[in-house]
């Protein structure tokens, strides 16, 4: 099975942040990343109707990268800023409640891996989300995932992060439970979601000092339909049990 299905997401804390914030705070993270993987050295900027912008973090200084990230998103937000908030010449230090929607697109070896979005400086709804993998390029494996997972899971401290299923039919089963956060293959809880877990789920858990991670397991669950389908099925009884168990879980 392809490796595709997985995309790792972060619910985050409500913030205003300025262009320039925004800016910094993301390449604050890829520094850390980087770290971990040369893979977020470099990067291009998208944005629909906009040419892609590349960045290459192992020369370009970090002053200089966030001065050219915070221009790129200004310009190319410029005209929705003008249209929604009145504001005829916004700078880098302008925020607003709508926040700055971000792509950022990873290459190696000339093939797309994945890419970063998600809306970080909103004071309406945050989150983050590494997605996009190509099938023919979504080799990696559940350590990697879990790595990238915890790295940012500690950077932003979220109220909600995992190693999520993106298939659509998996997706509608969750929706059809109305939970507010759906188990993945990795799932984190902060404390702050005051979600109550039952003791007879069945998954790993690694606590934290803010937290929890459930680990549904370390084996590779697209090794085969038959593992997969059997994966999503024990993750779905989960979800009703923490439902049960945990008032908070459900809609509001």
């Amino acid at each position: 099975m392809a490796r595709n299905i997985f995309g790792v997401s972060f619910i985050l804390h409500p913030e205003d942040k300025t262009i320039k914030e925004t800016a910094t705070c993301l390449l604050s993270l890829l520094e850390i990343l980087r770290k971990e993987d040369d893979i977020f050295s470099q990067f291009s900027y998208a944005k629909l109707n906009f040419k892609n912008v590349d960045f290459d973090l192992t020369i370009l200084g970090f002053n200089d990268a966030v001065e050219k990230l915070s221009q790129l998103i200004l310009r190319t937000n410029l005209s929705n800023i003008r249209e929604y908030e009145k504001t005829e010449k916004p700078t880098a230090d302008f925020a607003r409640e709508l926040g700055f929607q971000i792509l950022l697109v990873f290459h190696k070896n000339k093939k797309m891996r994945f890419s970063i979005n998600g809306n970080i400086s909103s004071s309406r709804f945050s989150s983050l989300a590494i997605t996009d993998f190509p099938v023919k390029n979504s080799d990696y494996e559940f350590d990697w995932y879990f790595r990238m997972l915890k790295i940012i899971t500690e950077y932003f401290n979220p109220i909600f992060s995992g190693v999520n299923i993106i298939s659509s039919d998996y997706i509608a089963e969750c929706r059809n439970l109305k939970i507010k956060y759906p188990l993945g293959w990795i799932t984190y809880f902060s404390d702050e979601s005051k979600i109550e877990i039952p003791s007879d789920i069945g998954f790993e858990a690694e606590k934290t000092e803010k937290g929890v991670y459930l680990i549904l397991t370390r084996e590779d669950i697209t090794q085969s339909k038959e593992v997969y389908w059997l994966a999503e099925e024990k993750l779905l009884e989960a979800m009703q049990k923490i439902k049960k168990n945990s008032a908070n879980y459900s809609e509001p």
